[in-house]
Formats: C-alpha cells, sequence, structure tokens
C-alpha cells in the first residue's frame, strides 16, 4: 500500500501522530482491493479445471432439499451437496448438473457445476418488481390447470402461465379441473383451443379426463401450474400413485399450498415422462417480460401483419387486430393482453 509521512505540525495530522511513523493511504488500499475482487471475479477458470469439469458425470435434478439435492443420474436417483463453488447459487428441479463423485466411504457426490439451461419457467411476485423466482428449467411444457369454477379470474391466471410459458421457451397446454361441479366449461375450451393449446377437462374425484392428461406427459418433462386449490396435488396423486403428498380443503378464502416444494415425479409405465408438481401461487408476475416482447408470447398476436412495424397491437394505425378481433384473435383473450401491457408499461390497472 502507498504509504506517506507526515510531521506532526502537518496539515491535518491527528495531534498524537509521531512523524517516524508512516500513515497508510487507506482509500489507496480500498480501490486496489475492489479491482483485485474485480480481477478475481472475472477470472475465468484454468483450462485445466474446465477439461476437468467437463470429464465429470452430468445428472438432472428431481428434488430440492435443505442443503442437499436428489438428482437423477443414468436412471438412478441419488443425493448430493453443494460443491463449494456451487454455494450461493443454488439450482432447481430440472437443472443439469455436473457431480463429483464422493472420495470417502458413506460420504456424498457433490454438485460443483450447473450446464446452462434451455428453457426456465419464472415468475415473479408481482407485475411491477422483477425479482424472478425460478420455478424449473429444462422441462417441455407447462400445463396451466385451473378449476371450472375459477371463470374469468382462473382464466386470466392461465394467461399469465402460458406468457411465462413462451417467454421461457416452453410448450402450454390447460387443464380444466374439477369439471365434476356445475358450470360449462366450453369458453375456455374454446378460448385456448382456437390458439393452438391442448386442453383436457379432469376432475379429480371422478377420475374423468386422467387418461387424456397422461398421454400429454408421453416422453417429456411437465411443469403443473396453477392457482392454489385448483386440484393439481390431488391429480398428481392420481398420476403417480404412491406417492401421497398432503390435500387441503378450498377454504373461505382460496386453496392452501398443500406442495411444499417442486418436486420432479417419474410417471410409472411411461417412457421418460416426468411430472414437476409445484407449489400452488397466490400470484404469478410477468414483470420479466419486457413490454415490447409481450405480443410475442401471445401466438395469435405473434406475427400479425399490421402497417407499423414493432406494433404494440394497442391502438396503434393500421393495427391488424381489429379487423381480427371475435375471430383469429379472442375478444377476451385481447383483454388479458392489454391489461397484462398497461401494467408491465408502468400504468395502474383498470378493472
Amino acid at each position: 500500500a502507498a504509504r506517506t509521512l507526515a510531521p506532526a505540525d502537518a496539515p491535518g495530522a491527528p495531534p498524537w501522530h509521531h512523524p517516524a511513523v508512516p500513515r497508510i493511504d487507506l482509500e489507496h488500499v480500498e480501490e486496489q482491493w475492489e479491482g483485485r475482487e474485480e480481477e478475481t471475479a472475472r477470472r475465468p477458470r484454468p483450462a485445466s479445471a474446465r477439461r476437468d469439469l467437463a470429464s465429470l458425470p452430468v445428472g438432472q435434478v428431481v428434488g430440492l432439499h435443505k442443503g442437499w439435492v436428489d438428482v437423477l443420474l443414468d436412471g438412478d436417483e441419488l443425493q448430493a451437496v453443494y460443491g463449494g463453488a456451487m454455494r450461493g447459487e443454488p439450482v432447481v428441479v430440472g437443472d443439469r448438473v455436473r457431480l463429483r463423485p464422493p472420495r470417502r466411504p458413506n460420504d456424498r457426490a457433490r454438485v460443483v457445476d450447473r450446464l446452462p439451461r434451455d428453457s426456465v419457467l419464472l415468475r415473479t411476485a408481482d407485475d411491477l418488481v422483477a425479482e424472478e423466482r425460478l420455478m424449473a428449467a429444462n422441462v417441455d411444457q407447462v400445463i396451466a390447470v385451473v378449476a371450472l369454477d375459477e371463470g374469468e379470474v382462473g382464466a386470466r391466471f392461465v394467461d399469465r402461465i402460458l406468457v411465462a410459458a413462451e417467454a421461457g421457451g416452453l410448450d402450454g397446454a390447460v387443464c380444466v379441473n374439477k369439471v365434476d361441479l356445475p358450470g360449462d366449461a366450453s369458453d375456455i375450451t374454446g378460448r385456448y383451443g382456437r390458439v393452438g393449446y391442448p386442453v383436457v377437462h379432469t376432475s379429480a374425484r371422478t377420475g374423468e379426463g386422467l387418461d387424456r392428461l397422461r398421454d400429454l406427459l408421453a416422453g417429456c418433462w411437465t411443469v403443473m401450474a396453477g392457482h392454489s386449490g385448483v386440484g393439481k396435488t390431488s391429480l398428481s396423486n392420481l398420476l403417480v400413485p404412491g406417492l401421497p403428498r398432503q390435500v387441503g380443503e378450498v377454504g373461505r378464502y382460496g386453496g392452501r399450498h398443500t406442495t411444499a416444494a417442486p418436486r420432479a415425479l417419474r410417471v410409472p409405465q411411461m417412457d421418460d415422462a416426468w411430472l414437476v408438481d409445484t407449489p400452488g401461487v397466490r400470484s404469478f408476475g410477468i414483470a420479466h417480460v419486457p413490454p415490447d416482447e409481450l405480443a410475442t408470447t401471445f401466438p395469435e398476436l405473434r406475427d400479425l401483419d399490421c402497417a407499423l412495424p414493432g406494433c404494440l397491437h394497442d391502438g396503434e394505425p393500421g393495427c391488424a387486430v381489429p379487423r381480427l378481433l371475435g375471430r383469429a384473435v379472442d375478444p377476451a383473450r385481447y383483454d388479458s393482453y392489454r391489461r397484462f401491457l398497461t401494467v408491465l408499461q408502468g400504468q395502474p390497472d383498470t378493472p
């Protein structure tokens, strides 16, 4: 560190300072230290370390716990703890990770690296704060579950899940559950079926539609997401029998959270079919989606031939939406789009 000699009578010298004792320039030391920290953070792993990592086996995370994870490796599940380089960088269900084998008897494998993600399903706490909450990675599709008695509120929640799926590179599908209750599911079926999303009707109580739902899971990793109380856990119990999870009653203020943490469940008697059962949520923010990219997450708005490039489909002259509304563009879906766009642009939503 740079040092300076300060006579006792020098300006700013403390009265107790001895002229023969060097003073330390603390600001200079801090600058040097901060520079070293930035250099260390930018420093890539040595080539030998990268080659060492590349030789390690790769597994996929199927369960999360405090301090360790369950990893699928070569068809078997094992427990692994976080290696030193991974502390502070938690993984999620679906992540592909490199594992260092145990070095001692009764030791556990260590997660030492996470591979880049091909797809992500994430949400934010609300539409104004882009604090991302990653739900799963490297999955193929998300099935948005809505209860028949949720009405338009439930449908708008489905729209949010499908926006997040499209933004994260996942396919989407819709499950209308509790069809044993009085009501008509044709509106929601038509709304999403016309867009191209598969729609299934189920009843966890009677088992109706379970075979059709199981068909959607074939050969892929699937996330089931929806409001608390829509019946995701009940459906999961039927799809993956023998692994019962707590089922809660739907109370006055909505459903209770019955799944504590995401978990990938192997669907029996199906090849490479995994179901990710996520906790129910009361909000599904999409603040991570830029307003000018929102239209790309609505398939019916994605490739419209509008007069202006970069049209936001929000009343601009020459927008193609008005002539397609009620035909190729469902009015209720377009209403969801307009509401989301308003909030993402920092304006208050209107009832």
